[in-house]
């Protein structure tokens, strides 16, 4: 595990360690083994963490914690009632030194429990540590822009990826109450996103391959909203259409939360059915419109992600003559994750490259032509996480497309049920690829080596 992994990993516990003690001491006494279990699991990650550093700094910057300049968006979603707290109190920065003592800990954590009115009579966080006579625990009120500046701004691409999902999960779940969905989660995860796909494209193609999910699944909506994000950017669409493009993304199936469950993960449909299923547009578009802002653009796209670039598909909408830019965007992103991932009931996936050639023959009919040709050309022939032979017979992994030559990406051999090493076959012309294998005929998880921890 990287160094920076590391720290991540740490700091998610230190989070959520904080949170749960800050809870149990607002609902137990101070004697009471819950509160003494919380307390002493959060002095043992402090200790973990400041053992090779002088101090750790969290911010919160546009609803989201990170450590330092490393955003933490999954580790945000999973710890809301810390970052409120923080929030309500004024506080927008906090530092934990080196040296800090038991006393100390006890007093933050006090201090995260007191009323806001009692707080603010203390003349704010900073002033309520000192009467604590808290030395090594530093407080401040919330900055403009993370420390260093944004362009600094790391993000790791698992916990974007992780964020996504819980968003996902979490729109869904009030979709089916009936509950206005709650859109400033989402915007965590889209920050996080755009600057992972800003960053290194490459990286979440890696973490969308072959994952196994059913129709209710959120992985669906993730993958859709981080494609329809590299479309975006590779059209020079400004930070605030690429956010409203990946809600859109994001929410665009929310429709079918009002289907029942037994007919989304059958292969085959009555006519009754079928009109039924495709009914889920409108669904979307009903959920959707009542919010404000994206929220309308993400209603078209839930009403028009199925209608094609001829105006055929479904629902039939006579008025319009094109779907909107971002309705076509997702019409493309959406076909390509929906036919390359296993669901039940619909049998194998399709080889990523077969998905390709299927989005290039619907180019003009189904497909926007433009679109269709940027994802073609971004995915390469091979997309990541394709399983391919190579000319030295053996077997590997599509890690990158290549920016030249889509026929020739960088792909990684397979070795002892592991990933070895790297060929750049746009660089190392003694190497070819000879044919595409599916998985599982080969046997082979392609999820779960992509997944392994690099050596």
């Amino acid at each position: 595990m990287s160094p920076v992994s590391r720290q991540a990993s740490v700091t998610a516990t230190l989070l959520r360690y904080l949170g749960t003690a800050a809870r149990f001491r607002s609902i137990y006494p101070a004697d009471h083994s819950l509160v003494q279990r919380g307390r002493g699991d959060l002095l043992q990650v402090i200790d973990l963490l400041l053992r090779d550093r002088e101090a750790v700094t969290f911010q919160i910057y546009e609803d989201t914690f990170f450590l330092e300049n490393q955003m933490l968006p999954e580790e945000t979603l999973r710890n809301g009632a810390l970052l409120k707290a923080c929030q309500d109190r004024g506080i927008g920065v906090f530092t934990i030194q080196r040296g800090v003592s038991d006393v100390e800990i006890d007093a933050f954590v006090s201090l995260l429990i007191q009323s806001v009115q009692k707080i603010q009579a203390a003349g704010g966080a900073a002033a309520f540590l000192k009467t604590q006579n808290v030395q090594y625990i530093v407080v401040a009120p919330p900055r403009s822009s993370p420390q260093g500046g944004l362009k600094e701004v790391e993000v790791e691409p698992v916990s974007a990826y992780e964020a996504g999902h819980i968003v996902a999960q979490d729109l869904q779940a009030q979709a089916v109450r009936r509950l206005p969905l709650d859109m400033k989660k989402a915007r965590v995860f889209l920050s996080a996103a755009i600057e992972v796909v800003l960053e290194n494209r490459f990286s979440l193609l890696g973490l969308m391959s072959h994952h196994e999910y059913d129709e209710s699944s959120s992985y669906h909506a993730v993958n859709v909203s981080i494609l329809a994000l590299l479309i975006g950017t590779n059209l020079g669409l400004e930070h605030n259409q690429l956010t409203a493009l990946g809600m859109s993304a994001l929410v665009h199936d929310i429709g079918k939360v009002r289907l029942p469950y037994t007919l989304l993960n059958r292969a085959e449909l009555t006519p009754e059915e079928l009109e039924q299923h495709d009914r889920h547009p409108v669904h979307a578009a009903n959920i959707l419109r009542e919010l404000d802002g994206s929220g309308r653009v993400a209603a078209m796209v839930g009403l028009e992600h199925h209608v094609h670039y001829d105006g055929s598909g479904y629902p039939v909408l006579p008025a319009k003559t094109r779907p909107h830019l971002f309705s076509r965007i997702v019409s493309v992103v959406d076909a390509y994750d929906t036919l390359t991932s296993a669901r039940r009931g619909a049998g194998r996936p399709l080889r990523p490259e077969l998905a390709m050639k299927y989005i290039g023959a619907g180019l003009g009919t189904i497909f926007d032509p433009v679109i269709g040709k940027i994802f073609l050309k971004m995915m390469g022939l091979y997309p990541v996480g394709s399983l391919v032979e190579l000319g030295s017979n053996e077997l590997a992994v599509v890690i990158r497309p290549s920016d030249q030559h889509v026929d020739r990406p960088v792909v990684q051999v397979v070795k002892d049920d592991r990933l070895a090493h790297v060929i750049d076959l746009a660089a190392d012309t003694s190497q070819w690829i000879t044919t595409v294998v599916d998985p599982a005929d080969a046997n082979i998880d392609v999820s779960a080596l992509l997944s392994q921890p690099a050596a």
